[in-house]
């Protein structure tokens, strides 16, 4: 059995966090293991704190000093004891038994650092949680919709990157947890993946465990869809410019820069070109970490997980 914390991130989630708790509790009954349900609050400014006190009064809150996004958990994870922590968004709802397939996975394998759900929109569309990173176009993203990625969506497998899911709390933290290059947010849960599969780490997907997702609800909210897609594409670029390694990747990365803004801007979407403008006031931030990363001496490069889910896996 293992000894399990909860943390639901919640900035403004008065009108959805109810349901997310309730259901979380729900799977919490159904568990086998040691499990504890706290709320990470990011200095929310509605009625968030007095909903979840009157509704829910056994579930701890820990009020953050300031906003910083996914960086809260961070601390979270300092202050926590267990051996697996859940990072969770405060927009989804999960299934009765969504916990114990996830946790499992830490007892049949030493190689963990993530096991991720199967998510689904609230419409019932397929979300995700089985990725995988490419280079298209001299730009990095990462992917769930992939080429026959219908085959794999009921299969355990591995997984490059996920929003959410269950982490070893100790590796975490030996990573330093989500930097705050990305702050608000964007692309920082791929390069914290990165960091783990370069260290020799494996981020897993089991689809046995789901859950629902309303996607990007507090962050359309505050900075609304095109500065969400704004801060999408800075953050490409800052991760890029921080992680990416291989003469040709750099090569395509500048051969395709111009004639990309140019067809983004036709396309009217002028976000791209406002996004890379906004990165390169922290281009030397990003190189700063970037030497720091080099540093580490990681067993695997870029190229080289990138190339390990190009063959399938």
């Amino acid at each position: 059995m293992k000894k399990v914390e909860l943390f639901i991130l919640n900035y403004n989630g008065a009108d959805f966090i109810a349901p997310c708790i309730s259901s979380l509790l729900d799977a919490i009954k159904n568990s086998r293991h040691s499990c504890k349900l706290s709320v990470i609050d990011n200095q929310s400014t509605d009625k968030s704190v007095e909903v979840i006190r009157k509704q829910f009064p056994d579930v701890g809150i820990m009020a953050m000093p300031e906003n910083r996004v996914l960086c809260s958990f961070n601390d979270a994870a300092a202050k926590s004891n267990a051996e697996v922590i859940f990072l969770l968004n405060n927009d989804i709802k999960v299934d009765s038994y969504f916990i114990d397939p996830l946790v499992n996975v830490y007892e049949k394998k030493e190689d963990v650092f993530l096991v991720t759900a199967k998510s689904y929109l609230f419409d019932n569309s397929y979300e995700g949680g089985r990725s995988i990173p490419v280079m298209k176009f001299g730009l990095f993203s990462m992917i769930c919709r992939f080429p026959n990625y219908e085959h794999s969506i009921n299969k355990f497998g591995y997984t490059f990157a996920a929003g959410f899911g269950a982490f070893d709390r100790k590796k975490f933290l030996e990573l330093g947890g989500y930097d705050d290059l990305y702050l608000p947010g964007r692309m920082e849960d791929a390069d914290l993946m990165l960091r783990a599969w370069k260290r020799g780490w494996k981020c897993y997907y089991e689809p046995s465990s789901t859950l629902y997702h309303m996607g990007a609800k507090s962050f359309n909210k505050r900075f609304g869809e095109r500065g969400t897609m704004e801060i999408a594409h800075r953050n490409t670029f800052l991760f890029m410019w921080k992680n990416m390694d291989g003469l040709r990747y750099w090569a395509t990365h500048f051969l395709f820069l111009l004639p990309r803004m140019v067809w983004m801007l036709l396309r009217g979407h002028p976000e791209f070109v406002t996004g890379f403008l906004k990165a390169l006031p922290k281009l030397s931030l990003a190189l700063v970490k970037r030497r720091q990363e080099k540093a580490l001496n990681y067993q695997f490069s870029i190229c080289q997980v990138i190339s390990f889910f190009s063959y399938g896996n």
